[in-house]
Protein backbone atom coordinates (compact mmCIF):
# COMPACT_ATOMS: atom_id res chain seq x y z
CA UNK A 1 0.00 0.00 0.00
CA UNK A 2 1.46 3.66 -0.83
CA UNK A 3 1.97 5.92 1.76
CA UNK A 4 0.76 9.66 1.19
CA UNK A 5 3.77 12.19 1.86
CA UNK A 6 1.50 14.84 2.08
CA UNK A 7 2.11 17.35 5.28
CA UNK A 8 -1.51 17.31 7.39
CA UNK A 9 -2.59 21.10 6.60
CA UNK A 10 -3.56 21.57 10.05
CA UNK A 11 -0.12 20.58 11.42
CA UNK A 12 1.32 23.00 9.25
CA UNK A 13 -0.80 25.72 10.32
CA UNK A 14 0.16 24.91 13.81
CA UNK A 15 3.79 24.97 13.08
CA UNK A 16 3.43 28.37 11.41
CA UNK A 17 1.21 29.82 14.56
CA UNK A 18 3.82 28.59 17.14
CA UNK A 19 6.51 29.89 15.01
CA UNK A 20 4.95 33.59 14.92
CA UNK A 21 4.64 33.25 18.76
CA UNK A 22 7.97 32.70 19.19
CA UNK A 23 9.51 35.15 17.32
CA UNK A 24 7.06 37.95 18.90
CA UNK A 25 9.84 40.01 20.70
CA UNK A 26 11.78 40.06 24.13
CA UNK A 27 9.44 39.61 26.85
CA UNK A 28 10.09 42.81 29.25
CA UNK A 29 10.17 43.00 33.44
CA UNK A 30 10.25 45.42 35.94
CA UNK A 31 12.76 44.39 38.96
CA UNK A 32 12.96 47.71 41.28
CA UNK A 33 14.72 47.97 44.78
CA UNK A 34 15.04 50.81 47.13
CA UNK A 35 16.64 51.19 50.54
CA UNK A 36 18.07 54.91 52.09
CA UNK A 37 18.77 55.32 55.85
CA UNK A 38 19.59 58.40 58.00
CA UNK A 39 21.00 58.95 61.36
CA UNK A 40 20.89 62.03 63.07
CA UNK A 41 21.08 63.23 66.81
CA UNK A 42 23.73 61.30 68.21
CA UNK A 43 24.35 61.24 71.92
CA UNK A 44 27.24 59.29 74.23
CA UNK A 45 27.39 58.38 78.22
CA UNK A 46 29.33 56.35 80.43
CA UNK A 47 32.46 56.88 78.15
CA UNK A 48 35.28 59.55 77.18
CA UNK A 49 35.45 59.48 73.44
CA UNK A 50 38.59 59.76 71.77
CA UNK A 51 38.91 61.41 68.04
CA UNK A 52 36.87 59.90 65.49
CA UNK A 53 37.61 57.90 62.20
CA UNK A 54 35.39 57.76 59.89
CA UNK A 55 35.41 56.04 56.12
CA UNK A 56 32.51 55.82 53.51
CA UNK A 57 32.57 53.46 50.25
CA UNK A 58 30.16 52.57 47.30
CA UNK A 59 29.29 50.17 44.32
CA UNK A 60 27.08 49.57 41.77
CA UNK A 61 28.09 46.40 39.47
CA UNK A 62 25.90 45.19 37.10
CA UNK A 63 25.73 42.31 34.41
CA UNK A 64 22.67 42.88 32.36
CA UNK A 65 22.60 45.82 29.60
CA UNK A 66 24.69 47.45 30.57
CA UNK A 67 26.80 46.13 32.05
CA UNK A 68 29.94 47.34 34.43
CA UNK A 69 31.03 47.78 37.67
CA UNK A 70 31.99 51.00 39.43
CA UNK A 71 33.31 51.75 43.18
CA UNK A 72 34.14 54.94 44.37
CA UNK A 73 36.25 55.63 48.14
CA UNK A 74 37.90 59.38 47.72
CA UNK A 75 36.73 60.87 50.93
CA UNK A 76 35.99 59.35 54.06
CA UNK A 77 33.22 61.82 54.67
CA UNK A 78 31.71 62.23 51.00
CA UNK A 79 32.06 59.20 48.85
CA UNK A 80 31.04 60.20 44.87
CA UNK A 81 28.26 58.17 43.84
CA UNK A 82 28.86 55.02 42.34
CA UNK A 83 26.44 54.55 39.55
CA UNK A 84 26.23 52.16 36.22
CA UNK A 85 23.28 52.95 33.62
CA UNK A 86 22.69 54.80 31.07
CA UNK A 87 21.91 58.57 30.30
CA UNK A 88 23.26 61.01 32.95
CA UNK A 89 24.27 60.53 36.18
CA UNK A 90 22.01 61.38 38.91
CA UNK A 91 22.60 63.93 41.43
CA UNK A 92 25.24 63.76 44.14
CA UNK A 93 24.03 63.23 47.59
CA UNK A 94 20.54 62.69 46.48
CA UNK A 95 18.51 60.30 49.00
CA UNK A 96 15.44 60.53 47.42
CA UNK A 97 14.10 58.28 44.68
CA UNK A 98 14.99 58.01 41.21
CA UNK A 99 11.88 55.41 40.44
CA UNK A 100 11.57 52.82 37.82
CA UNK A 101 12.82 54.94 35.11
CA UNK A 102 15.89 54.32 31.86
CA UNK A 103 16.63 50.68 32.84
CA UNK A 104 19.09 48.85 33.47
CA UNK A 105 20.58 51.31 36.40
CA UNK A 106 21.99 50.67 39.48
CA UNK A 107 23.81 53.45 42.43
CA UNK A 108 24.95 53.91 45.69
CA UNK A 109 25.78 57.14 47.54
CA UNK A 110 26.86 57.93 51.09
CA UNK A 111 27.61 61.23 53.26
CA UNK A 112 28.45 61.83 56.60
CA UNK A 113 27.94 65.76 57.41
CA UNK A 114 29.97 68.04 59.70
CA UNK A 115 27.05 68.01 62.34
CA UNK A 116 27.46 64.42 62.32
CA UNK A 117 24.14 63.04 60.15
CA UNK A 118 24.36 60.02 58.09
CA UNK A 119 22.52 59.49 55.02
CA UNK A 120 22.92 56.50 52.74
CA UNK A 121 21.00 55.39 49.46
CA UNK A 122 20.89 52.23 47.16
CA UNK A 123 18.48 51.93 44.04
CA UNK A 124 18.14 49.91 41.00
CA UNK A 125 16.06 49.01 38.55
CA UNK A 126 16.55 46.73 35.97
CA UNK A 127 14.30 45.52 33.04
CA UNK A 128 16.00 42.68 31.37
CA UNK A 129 18.23 39.57 32.15
CA UNK A 130 21.41 40.22 34.33
CA UNK A 131 21.59 40.72 38.17
CA UNK A 132 22.62 44.68 39.38
CA UNK A 133 24.16 45.31 42.50
CA UNK A 134 24.56 48.79 44.76
CA UNK A 135 25.66 49.55 47.86
CA UNK A 136 26.53 52.69 50.20
CA UNK A 137 28.28 51.69 53.41
CA UNK A 138 30.02 53.63 56.32
CA UNK A 139 31.66 52.90 59.68
CA UNK A 140 32.84 55.40 62.32
CA UNK A 141 35.67 54.73 64.97
CA UNK A 142 37.00 55.97 67.79
CA UNK A 143 39.01 55.14 71.05
CA UNK A 144 36.46 55.37 74.70
CA UNK A 145 37.73 55.26 78.19
CA UNK A 146 35.47 53.53 80.58
CA UNK A 147 36.62 55.90 83.97
CA UNK A 148 34.92 53.22 86.48
CA UNK A 149 32.85 49.67 85.83
CA UNK A 150 30.25 50.22 84.02
CA UNK A 151 27.77 50.50 81.22
CA UNK A 152 28.14 52.80 77.60
CA UNK A 153 25.00 54.40 76.25
CA UNK A 154 24.55 55.82 72.19
CA UNK A 155 21.28 56.95 71.30
CA UNK A 156 20.33 58.65 68.13
CA UNK A 157 17.17 58.98 65.73
CA UNK A 158 17.07 57.41 62.41
CA UNK A 159 14.49 57.25 59.37
CA UNK A 160 14.45 54.72 57.11
CA UNK A 161 12.57 53.71 53.45
CA UNK A 162 13.27 50.15 52.21
CA UNK A 163 10.60 49.20 49.24
CA UNK A 164 10.79 46.33 46.15
CA UNK A 165 8.53 45.80 42.83
CA UNK A 166 8.51 42.77 40.74
CA UNK A 167 5.74 43.41 37.96
CA UNK A 168 4.29 40.35 36.19
CA UNK A 169 6.53 38.92 33.08
CA UNK A 170 8.47 35.93 31.34
CA UNK A 171 10.95 36.53 33.29
CA UNK A 172 12.09 35.15 36.90
CA UNK A 173 14.39 36.70 39.59
CA UNK A 174 14.48 38.62 42.70
CA UNK A 175 14.66 42.04 44.50
CA UNK A 176 15.93 42.69 48.06
CA UNK A 177 16.72 45.78 49.71
CA UNK A 178 19.00 46.30 53.20
CA UNK A 179 19.52 48.89 55.75
CA UNK A 180 22.08 47.47 58.28
CA UNK A 181 23.30 49.09 61.27
CA UNK A 182 25.73 47.71 63.85
CA UNK A 183 27.47 49.31 67.12
CA UNK A 184 29.88 47.24 68.38
CA UNK A 185 32.91 48.06 71.77
CA UNK A 186 36.27 45.53 71.56
CA UNK A 187 39.22 45.48 73.11
CA UNK A 188 41.87 47.76 71.36
CA UNK A 189 44.23 46.24 68.77
CA UNK A 190 44.21 44.46 65.63
CA UNK A 191 42.09 41.36 66.31
CA UNK A 192 40.64 42.55 69.79
CA UNK A 193 38.07 40.90 71.57
CA UNK A 194 34.32 42.33 71.13
CA UNK A 195 33.04 42.54 74.35
CA UNK A 196 29.92 44.51 72.97
CA UNK A 197 27.87 44.39 69.84
CA UNK A 198 23.87 45.64 68.86
CA UNK A 199 22.39 45.72 65.55
CA UNK A 200 18.82 46.97 67.06
CA UNK A 201 15.96 45.38 64.12
CA UNK A 202 14.37 48.76 63.89
CA UNK A 203 17.37 50.09 61.93
CA UNK A 204 18.46 46.65 60.32
CA UNK A 205 16.02 45.10 57.91
CA UNK A 206 15.15 43.30 54.48
CA UNK A 207 13.05 43.13 52.51
CA UNK A 208 12.52 40.92 49.51
CA UNK A 209 10.55 39.52 46.56
CA UNK A 210 10.58 36.48 44.31
CA UNK A 211 7.12 36.78 42.40
CA UNK A 212 5.12 39.22 41.42
CA UNK A 213 4.25 41.80 43.75
CA UNK A 214 5.39 45.13 45.93
CA UNK A 215 6.70 45.64 49.47
CA UNK A 216 7.70 49.10 50.94
CA UNK A 217 9.12 49.36 54.38
CA UNK A 218 9.32 53.18 56.39
CA UNK A 219 10.28 53.44 59.61
CA UNK A 220 11.88 56.25 61.84
CA UNK A 221 12.08 56.70 65.73
CA UNK A 222 14.81 56.74 68.38
CA UNK A 223 17.20 54.28 69.22
CA UNK A 224 18.97 53.83 72.68
CA UNK A 225 21.54 51.16 73.08
CA UNK A 226 23.20 50.37 76.35
CA UNK A 227 25.90 47.80 76.62
CA UNK A 228 26.62 45.41 79.32
CA UNK A 229 28.88 46.09 82.35
CA UNK A 230 32.47 47.38 81.30
CA UNK A 231 35.60 46.76 83.83
CA UNK A 232 37.84 50.38 83.73
CA UNK A 233 39.87 50.94 80.80
CA UNK A 234 40.15 51.59 77.03
CA UNK A 235 37.79 50.15 73.94
CA UNK A 236 37.75 50.97 70.30
CA UNK A 237 33.89 51.62 69.66
CA UNK A 238 32.98 51.19 66.57
CA UNK A 239 28.94 52.30 64.50
CA UNK A 240 29.06 51.28 61.16
CA UNK A 241 25.87 50.11 58.47
CA UNK A 242 24.76 50.41 55.14
CA UNK A 243 22.16 50.67 52.43
CA UNK A 244 22.30 47.74 49.11
CA UNK A 245 19.72 46.30 46.85
CA UNK A 246 20.07 43.57 44.77
CA UNK A 247 18.08 42.48 41.68
CA UNK A 248 18.28 39.42 39.55
CA UNK A 249 16.77 38.60 36.72
CA UNK A 250 16.47 34.97 34.78
CA UNK A 251 14.67 34.24 31.50
CA UNK A 252 12.67 31.65 30.86
CA UNK A 253 11.14 29.32 27.70
CA UNK A 254 8.30 31.76 26.37
CA UNK A 255 5.35 30.27 25.57
CA UNK A 256 5.74 29.83 21.61
CA UNK A 257 9.05 27.74 22.61
CA UNK A 258 7.05 25.61 24.82
CA UNK A 259 4.56 24.99 22.18
CA UNK A 260 7.09 24.10 19.26
CA UNK A 261 8.35 21.42 21.61
CA UNK A 262 5.06 20.43 22.62
CA UNK A 263 3.59 19.99 18.80
CA UNK A 264 7.18 18.62 17.66
CA UNK A 265 6.56 15.58 19.67
CA UNK A 266 2.68 15.31 19.30
CA UNK A 267 4.27 15.30 15.30
CA UNK A 268 6.63 12.45 16.12
CA UNK A 269 3.76 10.59 17.35
CA UNK A 270 1.19 11.26 14.70
CA UNK A 271 4.26 9.89 12.14
CA UNK A 272 4.71 6.69 14.09
CA UNK A 273 1.26 6.29 14.43
CA UNK A 274 0.95 6.28 10.69
CA UNK A 275 3.60 3.76 10.03
CA UNK A 276 2.02 1.41 12.43
CA UNK A 277 -1.15 1.52 10.56
CA UNK A 278 0.28 1.17 6.57
CA UNK A 279 2.82 -1.35 7.32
Amino acid sequence: MKRSRRPLPWLLASLALALGVSGAGEARADFYAFATQELSGFSFSGATIGTLTTATSTSASQSGIPSGGESQIPDPMNTLQSFVGPGARPAENFFGQVGPVNPDYVRGDVLITPTFTISTVAEGYIATPGISAGDGSWSVTAPITVAANGTVTLGFNFTNLLQVIINPSLLNGSATATSSFDFSIAVPGVGGTVVFDSGPTQVNNTIGLTGPGSITLPGSGAISITSGVLTAGTYQATISGSSRVTLTARPVPEPGSLALLGLGGLGVALVARKRSRTA
